[in-house]
């Protein structure tokens, strides 16, 4: 079968049973299996697929058909620009959390470009090149595939973080999408429960997806969520907070004074999760859309005065 036969087969298959862009998950299953890019994929239209790909293509047809998301199905997934690996024991990065990097960008660029030990170059993000954000320190809990603090080392060159997950499964892949983009040496990765662990450590900024959906609200999630992603990156709890109870208690002992904590949230979560860092003693300074306009991502300091 020629690649072009086989990807209007594929395409068709997808969008028949309903799959949101079935064009670009078409191309990337076949790129994926015959090791092309987009250039080779379009210059190779007219030949031939060789029968075992087709076998391998056809068979993750199938798995991406019965619901298994396509990063699962291939094992790595874009966030950010950058490439990450994928697996059944991390949450997939999804689109939405990158309106946490924008937030700490904006935030880094106003802050510490005005400090003498923290220079960041002219320009929204700047060249990574060029040592911006020296010595700013990162906490970012939960990491899962280490997309938060691997995406903002990208853009904060100077900076260091620490990443911290209480599964060591999550940890080795963090790990290993941290090698990939040489980052090894400016992270490190503790296991361990949000905070414990620490001791007396603090940070200029604090980052987390945390756990947010509701245990009633999981049986109703995508399928392609419910049966694949780990649910431990899922449940926050009965009320889908826990989590935010649990870190907004010893925040403001791992938070440097001055500066932020960015915490992404649930589409209705808001109130609540303003409540509960009211009741900690923080303060809530904003709210950060995304690109649908739901407040999607909270923006805390200490609150001192």
């Amino acid at each position: 079968m020629q690649l072009s036969a086989l990807y209007a087969q594929i395409r068709q298959e997808l969008l028949q049973n309903n799959i949101p862009n079935a064009e670009m998950e078409a191309k990337r299953l076949i790129m994926h299996h015959l090791g092309l890019d987009l250039g080779d994929f379009i210059l190779k239209f007219g030949e031939k697929v060789d029968h075992l790909s087709l076998e391998r293509i056809q068979e993750d047809v199938g798995k991406r058909i019965k619901g298994q998301p396509l990063s699962g199905i291939l094992q790595k997934t874009e966030f950010w620009g950058l490439e990450f690996k994928t697996t059944g024991d991390t949450l997939d990065p999804r689109p939405d959390t990158e309106t946490l990097i924008e937030a700490v960008l904006k935030y880094t660029l106003t802050r510490f470009s005005r400090c003498s030990n923290h220079p960041l170059p002219q320009g929204e993000g700047g060249d990574p090149q060029n040592g911006e954000g020296e010595g700013i320190k990162i906490l970012d809990l939960g990491t899962g595939t280490g997309c938060i603090p691997i995406a903002l080392l990208s853009e904060l060159s100077g900076a260091r973080a620490v990443a911290v997950d209480i599964s060591e499964k999550a940890l080795e892949i963090a790990r290993y999408n941290a090698q990939k983009h040489n980052m090894l040496e400016r992270i490190e990765f503790v296991q361990g429960d949000w905070m414990k662990g620490l001791d007396d450590y603090s940070f200029d900024i604090i980052t987390s997806n945390p756990p947010y959906i509701r245990e009633s609200d999981i049986e109703n999630l995508d399928k392609e969520v419910k049966n694949h992603d780990p649910i431990l990156a899922l449940s926050g709890g009965n009320d889908g907070l826990d989590c935010y109870k649990k870190i907004f208690f010893n925040l403001k002992k791992h938070l440097n004074s001055q500066n932020r904590a960015f915490f992404e949230i649930g589409y209705d979560q808001l109130s609540d999760v303003m409540r509960l860092v009211d009741e900690s003693n923080l303060f809530t300074l904003r709210s950060h859309p995304d690109l649908g306009g739901i407040p999607r991502v909270v923006e805390i300091s200490r609150g001192d005065k």
